[in-house]
């Protein structure tokens, strides 16, 4: 099973997005993402006032008769900038 998101914005709007799609997703790609989840919101709050930001993050792994045997998760945070107002 796996897992795929790319959002821009503020990370508190970053944030509730994380949430959105963890609700759409079900079975082992939720699990896999619901354990990575709480760690891209801790870099998320690490991102104060510094604007808009843009997270990519995918994570795979790989189970045998219910136990995993291979996982692996890749994370991009980047500060874009501020936004014009």
């Amino acid at each position: 099973m796996s897992f795929s998101i790319s959002i821009i914005g503020k990370p508190e709007a970053v944030k509730r997005k994380l949430a959105e799609h963890s609700a759409n997703l079900s079975d082992q790609s939720k699990a896999e993402f619901d354990a990575a989840r709480p760690a891209l919101e801790i870099l998320l709050e690490q991102n104060v006032n510094n604007g808009v930001v843009l997270l990519n993050a995918s994570g795979h792994a790989a189970l045998r008769d219910g136990v995993k045997i291979f996982g692996n998760c890749t994370v991009e945070l980047k500060v874009l900038g501020e936004i014009a107002e």
